[in-house]
Formats: C-alpha cells, sequence, structure tokens
C-alpha cells in the first residue's frame, strides 16, 4: 500500500492510494472524523455487487489506509475507533497491567458468563458461578454458539477508567447473527472492544490474559484490513474481531489467520496465560508416554481452584 497527499482545503484532505494490486484510487476525506466524502478507481466494477470477493476486498483497503495514512500523517484524527491499531496497543497495555482486584472491578461479569458455558463440565471447576445474563430465547444453536463483547474506556493517563455492560452476540437464523447488550456504558466512543468465546479459565488472572490476546489479535486485523502486513510482535494466529473471521474463512485473498492450528509462514499461536503453576511446572506434570490425553493431564492444575 502506498499513498499520497494530492490536495488540502479547511474541510477534506485528497489523496492518491495504490493498493496491493497496483490500482490507484483516487480518494477525499473529511478532516473531522474521516468520513470518505469522494473515491473514484478505474480497476473494478464501480457497483459493489459487480466486483469479486477479492476485489472489494482492495477496495476497502484502499479506503482503511487511506485514513490511516491522514492519520498518521497529519494532525487530523481521522481513523475510526474499531481499527485503530495504535488505540488497541494501549488499550492492550493497560489490560495487562491490570491488578487481580482491577480485573474482578471490570470484568468479572464477562469471566462468571463466560465460566457458566461449564457448569455441567465435570473437569472445569466453575464454584458458585452463576450465569449473570441469560441467553436470548430465540437463539438458535447450542450454548456455544454464542460470543461475548465488552467495550473498555481509558482515562487521560490511559489506564482503563470504565467497561461497559456486556454484549451477547448469537444467531437468530442460519449465517444471521445480532447483538444484544446489557448495562450501561459511558456516552463516549469506547478505546477497544474485547470480543471472546467461552473459555474453561477460572482465574482472573488467566482470563485477563485471554483478553490480551484477543486485542493483540485484533491489532493484526486493523493491519491486514488496511491491506498491510502487521510487525512482528502481532503476527499470531487466533481470533480477534469477529467481523473479519468470515473474511478469513471464505475468501481467497486471506489465510485463516483466526485458526490457531494453521499454518501460516510467519505467524504463530502465541496464547501463554498467566497460570496458577509456573511452565515449568506444568511441563513436569505432562508425559507422552501417560495413557491420558494432555487434556486430562493438565485439567487438575489449569481449571480448578
Amino acid at each position: 500500500m502506498k499513498a499520497s497527499i494530492s490536495a488540502e482545503d479547511r474541510e477534506y484532505v485528497g489523496l492518491d492510494v495504490v493498493d496491493n494490486n497496483g490500482e490507484t484510487h483516487d480518494l477525499t476525506l473529511e478532516k473531522e472524523g474521516g468520513e470518505i466524502k469522494y473515491h473514484e478507481q478505474d480497476g473494478y466494477p464501480d457497483h459493489p455487487d459487480e466486483r469479486t470477493h477479492s476485489e472489494g476486498e482492495h477496495v476497502s483497503h484502499a479506503r482503511r489506509y487511506a485514513q490511516y495514512y491522514v492519520d498518521q500523517e497529519t494532525e487530523h484524527d481521522t481513523l475510526p475507533w474499531d481499527i485503530d491499531a495504535e488505540r488497541f496497543e494501549t488499550v492492550r497495555q493497560a489490560l495487562q497491567e491490570l491488578s487481580i482486584e482491577d480485573i474482578e472491578t471490570h470484568f468479572s461479569e464477562l469471566l462468571e458468563q463466560s465460566l457458566s458455558h461449564y457448569a455441567d463440565d465435570p473437569d472445569v471447576d466453575i464454584g458458585n458461578t452463576t450465569r449473570p445474563q441469560s441467553l436470548p430465547a430465540e437463539m438458535i444453536g447450542g450454548d456455544d454458539a454464542v460470543m461475548y463483547k465488552q467495550e473498555i474506556y481509558l482515562d487521560e493517563d490511559d489506564r482503563i477508567e470504565a467497561t461497559s455492560g456486556i454484549g451477547i452476540m448469537y444467531y437468530v437464523a442460519r449465517g444471521d447473527r445480532t447483538t444484544v447488550w446489557h448495562g450501561d456504558a459511558p456516552d463516549r466512543e469506547p478505546d477497544a472492544r474485547v470480543e471472546v468465546f467461552p473459555a474453561p479459565l477460572v482465574d482472573p488472572a488467566p482470563f485477563r490474559d485471554y483478553l490480551v490476546y484477543n486485542l493483540r489479535c485484533q491489532i493484526r486485523d486493523c493491519y491486514l484490513m488496511m491491506g498491510m502486513e502487521p510487525p512482528e510482535a502481532y503476527k499470531v494466529l487466533g481470533h480477534g474481531q469477529y467481523r473479519f473471521t468470515g473474511k478469513y474463512d471464505s475468501f481467497e485473498l486471506y489465510p485463516p489467520y483466526y485458526d490457531f492450528s494453521a499454518e501460516i509462514p510467519g505467524y504463530s499461536h502465541e496464547f501463554r496465560p498467566d497460570l496458577p503453576i509456573t511452565w515449568d511446572e506444568l511441563g513436569s506434570i505432562v508425559s507422552s508416554e501417560r495413557e491420558q490425553s494432555l487434556f486430562d493431564q493438565i485439567k487438575g492444575s489449569l481449571f480448578s481452584r
């Protein structure tokens, strides 16, 4: 991706973007907020419905990269919050530094909601956990066909000041998901949003690390969706932003970055939660010579209190 600013007045910035397919895009952005007011290109069909998936993605990359480029090269804030990798990294660091008490203050409901999915699992000790929010009656599929969201808000010192209530994303029909939100949220844009599937993590510290890793994957997504390779620190595999997962799963342009077992050169699965035992201790209880599965060997150390 390449770009250069071609024009500027009091309200707008004009620029040329060359996408990864070598096609040039002429775009005009509002300085306030980054809304794209004009976009012209000759490399792909004008009507979105007439483009292939790959052609549509190249057009989307150009638009997001234009917002990113102006955001980086000028004093104007033109990048939407939900694809702002630098802002997400600031939130990721603030989240990583939270104490156990702070995790419980901001994310205890999300932890309990996640853990409640394992109430009938004899291998997971959920203690006295109950499900804070009932799953919607119109939801189709089993309990596992759900994902949770929570928005995060920073203060002026880039520390976590507040979080929203829980968002429950679920299927209402085949291929059709919706989200219902519970609780209150500050009346401003969030700085980031974690998106997680239920996981058998019983302690606050590893659950915090689960959220931190989700943001790391989301930062990867921010770069990829602007047509850029992410920096080395974000070349990781795993679930990031759900809205991009379908593209990774279905479009030939992308490999399956969401799949932690995928073989993508330069990318790896690096989720290493803070465990109640050290990695050396964990290694000492695992043996390939035992008849037990790896899960059965470690479950007592990871999923009990």
